[in-house]
């Protein structure tokens, strides 16, 4: 079986093991006035077309009336019981809901697409059909260069390469630092990094790519390497954007190690291959804060903070296994967005914060899906605030019963491990460290950016 059908027959098993909640029309719709060509192909070219077309991991093409009319009542589900569009998993009950990166469909166009299932999917005047768009695939393009208008990046690295075999388990590829194929930048000067994006390099390397993280190595005087990760990217996660004030340093003479995971679909995969693109801000340009970018808070664990291990999480066979994990911050925290990551066994993740005047409050809950891995992207004025001093809760819950669809068999004892049927479970938070008095400006102008339209009136 190709990874393409593979995902295509897990795709259509979690739509049809969720259960479909009706939904009214407003009282203006009428579901006979809902066609393809006149509302429907608007809506998928908007929200769907740039994952659902050939040379992309999606299960199907969404281009014409007939591919669409196959899957449509496959869609409805999937959009009425928003799974699709895929990777947003936050909880819309609690935490923060003002991301930059929602791919939600509105309601108004989750009708639409109900109203025109339920009508007999009409196809309507082909006159009122969009314009085509010339998509491309997913080694074909850079997200932030068409999402942003930044242009195409200032660096392009391209990893060292590796060949998976057609049948084998997981292959994680991490070339020797002492080997030729550790990658300098070819810098000529110290720049700062304000955008990272990673894509495949070919269409077979993006069939067998699960994820990869780069860092930045370099010497120091004394001798020790020193550094920093540069990337991380995943199914569905491929851009790393800093607030517009930080960035990252980057030197002449860098190495970028490389860390891959991919895993063989079934045929030899000849020299697959990942590219970062750079995008850096212009010479001479300095932000004013140096972003630790995405830290790693672990349910019982932290490189970066310390938290006690994690490893030792053991799952028994239809059984659950909660984690938690505290830390204290010592220095003032911008938070730009948060991310998790469990595999197959993954039930939730949640963030919270006790403030040091006692308040405790849920930054965010994500339902996990082991399909998508997104980082969601806080909007500038919903970015948290953490004084040190506040205390972080990190908690995973981990489901090993049959009720969770991802689960490939509930009769495992189930171990910490790299690989998907092996666990783990860490949150990611874009931290940039905040000096106390510019932290106290922040504090004070977000306070007054919430009451003004209460003081004017408004």
């Amino acid at each position: 079986m190709s990874t393409i059908e593979g995902l295509q027959n897990i795709w259509l098993a979690r739509a049809g093991a969720v259960l479909v909640a009706a939904l009214a029309l407003p009282p203006a719709a009428s579901a006979q006035d809902v066609t393809y060509a006149g509302d429907v192909a608007h809506v998928l070219q908007e929200n769907c077309v740039r994952c659902h077309h050939p040379g992309t991991a999606a299960p199907m093409a969404l281009l014409t009336y007939e591919e669409v009319r196959r899957w449509g009542s496959r869609i409805k589900t999937a959009v009425e019981n928003r799974m699709m569009p895929p990777g947003w998993y936050i909880d819309r009950t609690v935490g923060i809901q003002d991301f930059k990166n929602d791919p939600s469909l509105s309601d108004q166009e989750i009708e639409t697409i109900v109203a025109w299932v339920d009508s007999g999917m009409p196809a309507g005047d082909p006159s009122q059909l969009p314009e085509p768009v010339e998509w491309k695939g997913d080694h074909e393009y850079w997200a932030l260069e068409d999402e942003q208008g930044w242009g195409p990046p200032d660096l392009i690295i391209t990893s060292p390469p590796f060949t998976v075999p057609a049948n084998s388990g997981d292959q994680w590829w991490e070339p020797d630092a002492a080997l030729a194929d550790v990658v300098n930048t070819q810098l000529t000067e110290g720049r700062w990094i304000r955008a990272v994006e990673t894509r495949p390099a070919d269409s077979e390397s993006g069939y067998v790519f699960h994820h990869a993280n780069t860092t930045l190595r370099r010497e120091t005087a004394d001798g020790r390497r020193s550094g920093g990760g540069l990337s991380s990217a995943a199914v569905g996660k491929r851009t790393d954007i800093y607030p517009e004030d930080a960035g990252k340093l980057i030197l002449p003479g860098d190495d970028i190690h490389f860390s891959m995971h991919l895993f063989p679909i079934g045929r030899e995969v000849v020299d697959a291959q990942i590219q970062i693109g750079v995008w850096l801000y212009p010479e001479g340009e300095d932000p004013k804060y140096t972003t630790n970018d995405e830290i790693l808070f672990n349910s019982g664990e932290s490189r970066d903070l310390g938290l006690p291990r994690y490893t030792d999480l053991l799952i028994p066979p239809h059984g659950y296994q909660m984690l938690r994990g505290n830390f204290v911050l010592e220095q003032n925290a911008r938070v730009h967005s948060i991310r998790g990551h469990m595999h197959l066994r993954g039930g939730y993740q949640m963030m919270e914060a006790i403030y040091p005047d006692g308040r405790r409050e849920v930054i965010n809950k994500i339902d996990w899906n082991h399909l998508w891995h997104t980082t969601h992207i806080y909007e500038d004025d919903a970015q948290p605030l953490l004084p040190k001093g506040t205390v972080i809760i990190a908690t995973s819950l981990l489901d090993n019963t049959a009720d969770n669809p991802s689960n490939p068999d509930p009769d495992q004892w189930v171990v910490y491990g790299r690989r998907s049927v092996s666990e783990m479970a860490h949150i990611r938070f874009g931290i940039t460290w905040i000096p106390d008095e510019d932290f106290e400006r922040m504090v004070a102008e977000r306070e007054q950016r919430r009451t003004r339209p209460a003081a004017d009136g408004s």
